[in-house]
């Protein structure tokens, strides 16, 4: 079990973010269009960052795990969709993963190996349930 902690600090300038965990900092923001100073990434696109790394790390920990799997290529490209409702909220309302990968297993070790990617990933299996998803192995 492990337990994370980040803290957010709104910027005096447009919608920047300046968040802090451990020793690292990053900038979060919003675009001109939505009033930020597009100085980062905005949420949804950490959100989005967040699936493509946490598989592409889960993907790494297998081949650290398993002494016959070499990873020769792996990358995620994730798309969402967000709805904005006359209340003024939104919300992340659909989200696409490709996941590309090349290994040295065979087909049907591959496929177990991409199907554990995902059951063990642990930012997809918390959006399970709350966000449509739909994935697909290239």
């Amino acid at each position: 079990m492990g337990k994370y902690i980040v803290h957010s600090t709104l910027r005096p300038a447009g919608t920047q973010v300046m968040n802090r965990t451990g020793g690292h900092t990053f900038l979060a923001d919003e675009p001109l269009v939505a009033k930020g100073t597009d100085a980062g990434p905005n949420p949804v696109q950490y959100l989005l960052g967040a699936v493509g790394s946490c598989m592409s790390v889960t993907a790494r920990e297998l081949e650290h795990s398993e002494d016959k799997l070499t990873i020769k290529k792996f990358q995620v490209d994730v798309s969402g969709e967000t709805t904005s409702y006359s209340d003024g909220s939104s919300k992340v309302t659909h989200i696409d993963i490709k996941v590309t990968a090349e290994t040295n297993l065979p087909p049907d070790e591959h496929k177990f190996f991409l199907n554990e990617v995902v059951r063990q990933c642990t930012v997809h299996e918390s959006l399970v349930g709350a966000i449509p998803m739909d994935i697909t192995f290239v």
